[in-house]
């Protein structure tokens, strides 16, 4: 079997004496699919720079060892150039990874700069495949988390690779979408293409994986099964009643006079103390009902009130005691280059000390405060705006997919800084993960065709296992 792939590292990392990745010995044949798990934070995104050369020849980073890929050393500047015609990499962050104003720029783009001749009608194949056709010309800034992921999908797989990497793919997915990305990891496989998976959620893949790997200590190792820890969730419900402090009124929206409508109609409550689950196909609505309830967005039709405030209304300080929106995207929520100047921020908007908000945060959160906040795993950006957002004290907590990119520990962690923090604050998760639904949620919305149903958490657990368990059989 031919190589693809050979690893032997003995460290690597962005700073010297700061090794994220240590003793790493790794061998991926032709047409094999490697599934890699690991905690959050843990080295598996660098892993994948790392191999594809990004790390030392774009990132400044350092490597002790050696890299072959195709036969080529990607470590290697000459060799670097030559990487991309061999290999596809969705990146976890699909907002890091877009660069053109529009779907069909963006596809033509990987085209252009490979050389490729007549790349239109390539392009408009690709977009079809992943169900973008219609969007072929829209501002990629009015895609859906979901659809912005499909199009990376799209843009690194539209010269056909020899090797796709994926990194964390399902995140920001709905059921559908996931299904979708099983079904053409299948596909990939059936065409002896050789890929690597870096997924939270292994068991959407550990069927078509023929090497299992987890990155735990910085270290690479090949295991025969997915660890039990990465497979096993405890399920609590539990019942609360209290004052309304959401009301939704005939709600309808729409980004411009003559753009569709998003939402029609919508009407609900929601309590004081309930942890609300929103679920819904992507480009469903839910980001842009988050944003209405937080303010940001002001209701074509309709009425929103929040503590019988409309929230658009509100200044930003007023607003801030209200609620506050987590945005699915950790980057868009932090407006300072330092930790330390993030929680001098609060400090200002809360009037708390600067040394009693240090005194409510965790030990790694306290001693890293100089560092960038940008700089960190994905995972650990998305458990910092958590913990700015709790600092801030809001009444309301919207969360959009606060899953992504939360390792099974930090997903019990995070339900458990729920439950810790229910007293004080009302929480709206606008998700795709089951886990939401089965563990933590109070109640469960569906948002599907501009409208918005309630249903019992049964029927939201079946809603949205279904398409998943299909694609999996």
């Amino acid at each position: 079997m031919k190589e693809i792939l050979r690893v032997h590292v003995k460290e690597a990392g962005y700073e010297e004496d700061k090794p994220i990745l240590k003793d790493t010995t790794l061998v991926l044949n032709e047409g094999e699919t490697l599934l890699l798990v690991g905690p959050t934070g843990s080295g598996k995104s660098t892993f994948i720079i790392l191999i594809t050369g990004v790390l030392t020849n774009l990132l400044y980073g350092y490597v002790k060892g050696s890299v072959k890929l195709f036969g080529i050393n990607p470590l290697d500047p000459n060799d670097f150039k030559v990487v991309p015609r061999y290999v596809g990499v969705v990146l976890q962050s699909h907002e890091l990874q877009l660069a053109m104003q529009t779907p069909i720029d963006e596809v033509l783009f990987t085209l252009e700069n490979l050389g490729f001749k007549n790349p239109l009608e390539k392009a408009k194949k690709f977009l079809k495949i992943y169900g973008l056709s219609d969007k072929a010309e829209d501002d990629i800034e009015t895609l859906s988390g979901g659809e912005k992921k499909r199009l990376c999908l799209a843009a690194s797989t539209v010269h056909e690779p020899q090797l796709l990497i994926l990194d964390e793919p399902t995140a920001n997915l709905d059921p559908w979408g996931v299904g979708e990305i099983i079904r053409y990891v299948r596909e990939m496989k059936r065409k002896g293409k050789t890929l690597i998976i870096t997924e939270h959620k292994p068991e959407y893949f550990t069927k078509l994986a023929d090497k299992i790997a987890i990155l735990e200590n910085k270290t690479i190792k090949i295991v025969d099964k997915v660890p039990s820890e990465y497979s096993s969730y405890k399920r609590k419900y539990k019942s609360v009643k209290g004052t309304v402090i959401v009301k939704v009124e005939n709600l309808s929206f729409q980004y411009c006079k003559s753009c569709p409508f998003i939402l029609e109609n919508v009407s609900f409550n929601i309590r004081e103390k309930e942890i609300i689950a929103v679920v819904g196909p992507n480009g469903s609505g839910k980001t842009t009902l988050g944003k209405l309830l937080a303010g940001f967005l002001k209701p074509t039709a309709g009425k929103v009130s929040v503590f019988e405030e409309q929230p658009y209304m509100l200044d930003r300080k007023e607003l801030l005691k209200k609620v506050i929106y987590i945005p699915q995207e950790p980057d868009y929520f932090f407006v300072k280059t330092s930790i330390r100047r993030e929680f001098e921020t609060v400090s200002k908007f809360t009037g708390l000390e600067f040394n009693e908000l240090l005194s409510r945060v965790e030990n790694w959160i306290a001693s890293s405060l100089d560092d960038s906040p940008y700089r960190l795993s994905f995972g650990q950006k998305k458990w910092l705006t958590f913990t700015l957002a709790t600092l801030y004290d809001s009444r309301i907590i919207i969360l959009d997919e606060p899953t992504v990119g939360l390792d099974p520990s930090l997903i019990q962690k995070f339900f458990e800084w729920l439950e810790h923090s229910i007293n004080k604050s009302t929480f709206i998760l606008l998700t795709h993960d089951v886990r939401v639904v089965e563990e933590i949620a109070d109640r469960v919305f569906i948002i599907e065709n501009k409208s918005m149903r309630e249903v019992g958490i049964e029927e939201g657990i079946r809603y949205l296992k279904q398409p998943v368990e299909e694609a999996v059989k």
